[in-house]
């Protein structure tokens, strides 16, 4: 802790205390590891780490399962079964 308080005291009054070091090294030690922090925000940025995919197991499964099926070529829209669009036109007589 006391090194703390000497890093703190040398940055606010800009003198080293050398009463609270036990060795010379300690601050030289602790200023390298302080600009190797300060170094590494710089070069990564301090923002925060992307979040990633927060989904579920089941939107997981969903998001294979439709990877993997095929895509269906409509090759024929007027096959039976399936609905025909319609356009929009005048009203039916029993709607009026």
């Amino acid at each position: 802790m006391s090194l703390v308080l000497a890093f703190l005291e040398f940055l606010m009054l800009g003198v080293v205390p050398a009463e609270l070091l036990p060795a010379p090294d300690t601050l030289a030690l602790l200023l390298a590891t302080v600009g190797a922090a300060v170094a590494l925000c710089v070069l990564y940025g301090a923002g925060p780490w992307p979040a990633g995919d927060t989904a579920t197991g089941a939107a997981h499964a969903m998001r294979r399962r439709s990877a993997r099926a095929p895509v269906p070529a409509l090759r024929d829209p007027d096959a039976p079964g399936r609905p025909r669009p319609r356009a929009p036109g005048a009203a039916l007589p029993a709607a009026r």
